[in-house]
């Protein structure tokens, strides 16, 4: 007889760690454009990697934080669910 459904701890365990690893990119996020503004770094090298910096890459990152946390907290719902349904 197949068992369908999951290990409910481990996909808890997932949920918690994706739902970390976006607060981690949000987090170094804030870190590096501060770090970049404080930076005394002037030119057209400078100036193009700010315009790139803010108009791509942040960006960017808060899609993969944002998709990260929704499928963090759709591991979470799915372990609820498991959890009823082993009932």
């Amino acid at each position: 007889m197949a068992i369908w459904g999951a290990d409910i701890a481990q996909l808890k365990t997932l949920g918690t760690k994706l739902q970390a690893g976006s607060s981690e990119i949000e987090k170094q996020k804030s870190t590096l454009t501060k770090v970049l503004e404080g930076t005394d770094w002037k030119g057209p090298d400078a100036d193009k990697f700010r315009s790139e910096w803010s108009g791509q890459h942040v960006a960017a990152l808060a899609k993969v934080a944002q998709a990260l946390q929704e499928a963090g907290t759709q591991a979470t719902r799915n372990a609820s669910e498991q959890e009823t349904a082993s009932r």
